[in-house]
């Protein structure tokens, strides 16, 4: 008998919850709800609901990705719709919000076109395109605050004109936005890592109460014990591989993990080898239970474009402590700034698509 294929990702679809169950948790929990493009695996998903968030959404068009998100988080929609033909309103209408309701939303646009590791970089990369569909995804659901994570090639060589294009178009939306290089080992990951944030705040919300901190503070103290000793005691050095052939000793924080199964790691008897998956997640402050699907390098690959939780973490709490505090979130949630969510939304629609009917809606 010929063994029929299953989806994953289809599994426990009858466990999702609607909009309007959706709608219910936030009113029963007042948990900060978010939503999340390009998810991957869910690195910033976990991170964000070790945060206490509540994820209402993911896309992501890789089926790996999907299938190893869906068995982490049954409860939450995962689409594959294409970016390129992906509207605001499909989003609000997937979880049965308004603009202005979502508080977070979270976005990872591909990096490969922008990555320092890539030597051929190319500043009209059809991946780099997906970033500037981001922004106008983001004017178009007008959430409270936006997060769009990439890697520190961003801002580096020749693609910082890429990045002053990516300036350009955020600063047509009525936001407030601040970027910034982050080291994930100064956020509890025992990695070398760096990732290059943009993080906004919605313009009305910035206009009544000031520069918010949109950034979490590093914490040095956490990054002194961020090293693979640390973590790994049976391990005594690392290589990164592929075109760097140091080794590097093992009270250092791990190289970057990259998508490709390029790092080695030397036990304490001089055995060579390739990391675990076991061990890249503690190296990707990923929980050891966390589940993924695969071959060992497509395993690998999830973890390598994945953002580490305890990253993602970090800025999800400071967003809820410092950011969408309690004064604000009255604000944000009443009819004043809904309706100016909604207006602003309106306006994007129709510079966007020329749409006649939501402008006059407006």
């Amino acid at each position: 008998m010929k063994k029929q294929k299953t989806d994953v990702a289809a599994k426990g679809k009858k466990n999702k919850l609607t909009p309007e169950q959706h709608r219910i948790n936030m009113d029963l929990t007042c948990k900060l709800v978010f939503a999340s493009l390009f998810a991957g695996c869910g690195g910033s998903s976990k991170g964000y609901e070790l945060a206490a968030m509540l994820e209402l959404l993911a896309v992501e068009w890789d089926k790996n990705a999907r299938d190893s998100f869906s068995l982490n988080f049954p409860d939450v929609p995962v689409k594959d719709w294409d970016i390129f033909q992906l509207e605001g309103r499909q989003i609000l209408d997937a979880i049965g919000l308004h603009p202005g309701e979502l508080d977070v939303f979270d976005a990872s646009p591909p990096c490969q076109g922008l990555s320092t590791a890539n030597s051929n970089r190319n500043t009209s990369d059809l991946r780099n395109s997906l970033y500037l569909k981001t922004i106008r995804l983001i004017n178009q659901v007008q959430s409270k605050v936006f997060v769009i994570e990439n890697v520190s090639g961003l801002i580096k060589g020749k693609m910082k004109a890429f990045f002053n294009q990516v300036v350009d178009e955020l600063s047509k939306l009525d936001y407030y936005c601040e970027y910034q290089v982050l080291k994930a080992n100064e956020h509890g990951v025992p990695q070398a890592r760096e990732r290059c944030y943009i993080i906004g705040l919605r313009g009305d919300i910035y206009r009544k109460f000031g520069k918010l901190p949109l950034f979490p503070e590093p914490d040095m103290e956490t990054a002194q014990r961020m090293r693979v000793c640390d973590v790994l005691p049976h391990i005594k050095y690392f290589s990164p591989g592929q075109f760097d052939d140091r080794i590097i000793p093992a009270t250092e924080p791990m190289c970057t993990i990259t998508k490709t199964a390029s790092a080695w790691v030397y036990e304490e008897n001089g055995l060579r080898r390739k990391p675990t998956i076991a061990e890249l997640k503690v190296l990707s402050s990923f929980p050891a239970d966390y589940k993924l699907v695969g071959s060992f390098n497509q395993q690998w690959a999830r973890i390598g474009n994945a953002v580490p939780p305890n990253l993602a973490k970090s800025i999800g709490m400071n967003i809820q402590q410092r950011v969408l505090t309690a004064e604000v979130m009255h604000y944000a949630r009443s009819n004043k700034a809904l309706q100016f969510a909604r207006e602003m939304a309106a306006k994007a629609i129709y510079l966007d698509t020329g749409d006649d009917e939501v402008k006059m809606a407006a």
